[in-house]
């Protein structure tokens, strides 16, 4: 039987949300950072891999 992983919290400040949010919305940037972005953002949500693979597909 498997156990479960203990969620690992990501601190970030305010500044490096609103530079992730910006990040995550742009259309310049190449796609692999914004889809990290992304994932950063969403893991930040709610700190499930699982979670974070449904919400972005």
């Amino acid at each position: 039987m498997a156990r479960r992983r203990r969620a690992i919290e990501l601190a970030m400040s305010d500044e490096e949300i609103g530079s992730l949010t910006a990040l995550s919305r742009s259309r310049t940037e190449p796609a692999r950072r914004v889809e990290r972005a992304r994932m950063l953002l969403a893991y930040r949500d709610n700190p499930s891999f699982f979670a974070v693979g449904r919400s972005l597909g």
